[in-house]
């Protein structure tokens, strides 16, 4: 596409969106988020931060936020879960040195500065796993975006800067594999920026990320596509990377699978629950969770057909009440992590109308590509719903955080709505 017609598209976009209006929310909200951050995150005052104080932000950071509507104003969908997003709230508000480089981080202005600190914060933070720095830059581009969105772009994903750039036909000053988290992050959104001036889109780095995620625009850079059905449009990825992705180490790997399947089912037994195992599984997850009598059912008590009874016995774990499935649990420890999402289909598609939560749960490494996979067009394009809107990622992390709840006999199932993540 030549720069006439990008700039004819920006004018169909104003005609739906108005830079004024949206950039006036746009300052009370980040002078909300600012007065947060000074008030509470800064303030080392030990005590711990509400889970009412963090959702207000978190409204602001993450358009899945809990509370925000459809025409809720928020930076991105950044892919942390809602108990993630106040745990890291809570890590900061408690560790003064963290908190400390994030700040640095925010106010710098100098491109080389800001990169250093990222890489700083990364640095120090490497061994929490607690979503603040992952390789795709989405909270902490949530984060930059929220203190100033008329200068930091909301397209907070490095992955989705790299399509734009490489759509925009745009020379990188920096060799993309070798350098730093902080290095992607500053630069992308100093080559997006002032490609966009040149182009004469105008406006804050606001309004330009609105652009890019435009229907029309969105579709000329982005890997996906629309299939039309007769009930409806659905929305696939086609993944571009290969399916190896290095081997593990496989043994290791499926022991700490079979330690996840006996968390996720202490929990279940916790939160009033029976439980389901596969067969095959029970004899090393019980080694890691004691089953009290009645607990662990020999059977399942569904009135399905032989063929779906025979699939769901071989998922996982399951949480039953009653007659009922409540949820079903995926531990996923395979490279190419397609055994619980191709399990999951298995069952929706032969019971379209089947009213279960289902999980995958994996590493924290492995989240980009679960929920990137279950959007291909052999998971999206079955009958009734697509899979990504029934199955959520859990990370082990997460799951872990579940269980370190207190109090998890008094609380409902759905606090996992507040780790889950979705793939949208």
């Amino acid at each position: 596409m030549n720069s006439t017609q990008l700039t004819t598209l920006y004018r169909q976009f104003l005609t739906e969106y108005s830079p004024d209006e949206k950039d006036k929310i746009w300052n009370e909200l980040s002078l909300r988020f600012l007065s947060f951050w000074k008030k509470r995150v800064k303030d080392h005052d030990g005590s711990h931060v509400s889970d009412d104080d963090c959702d207000e932000v978190i409204r602001i950071l993450d358009r899945n936020g809990k509370g925000n509507a459809k025409d809720s104003e928020a930076i991105a969908k950044v892919m942390v879960p809602q108990g993630a997003w106040r745990r890291i709230i809570n890590e900061l508000h408690g560790d003064p040195n963290l908190e400390a480089i994030l700040s640095n981080v925010l106010i710098e202005t100098d491109s080389k500065k800001k990169a250093a600190y990222i890489d700083e914060l990364y640095e120090l933070n490497k061994e929490q796993r607690n979503y603040l720095t992952g390789p795709s830059g989405n909270t902490v581009n949530a984060l930059l975006a929220a203190h100033d969105p008329v200068n930091n772009l909301s397209v907070i994903s490095l992955a989705d800067r790299r399509m734009i750039i490489d759509f925009l036909g745009l020379p990188l000053p920096f060799d993309w594999d070798d350098s730093s988290t902080g290095t992607r992050i500053v630069e992308t959104n100093k080559i997006i920026l002032d490609a966009a001036r040149k182009l004469g889109l105008s406006g804050s780095a606001r309004t330009v990320s609105r652009f890019f995620y435009f229907p029309a625009a969105k579709a000329l850079w982005k890997g996906e596509d629309t299939v039309k059905r007769e009930d409806k449009d659905v929305s696939v990825t086609v993944p571009m990377t290969s399916d190896d992705d290095g081997e593990m180490d496989r043994v290791e790997s499926l022991r700490e699978s079979m330690q996840m399947q006996a968390l996720i089912a202490k929990i279940g037994t916790l939160m009033g629950f029976k439980i389901w195992l596969p067969k095959a599984d029970r004899g090393r997850v019980l080694q890691a969770w004691k089953a009290d009598p009645g607990e662990l059912l020999n059977e399942l008590p569904l009135g399905y057909d032989s063929t779906t009874t025979k699939t769901i016995e071989q998922i996982d774990v399951l949480w039953l009440r009653r007659r009922s499935i409540v949820r079903a649990f995926e531990v996923e420890h395979t490279t190419s992590v397609y055994s619980g999402l191709l399990r999951m289909a298995d069952l929706v598609a032969l019971q379209p109308n089947i009213d279960i939560r289902l999980h995958i749960v994996a590493p924290l490494e492995k989240r980009d590509k679960v929920l990137q996979e279950i959007q291909r067009p052999v998971f999206s394009l079955l009958e009734g719903r697509a899979l990504y809107e029934m199955c959520t990622y859990l990370s082990y992390d997460n799951v872990k955080a579940i269980g370190e709840l207190k109090h998890l006999s008094h609380l409902s199932d759905k606090v996992i709505e507040d780790y889950e993540e979705r793939a949208e």
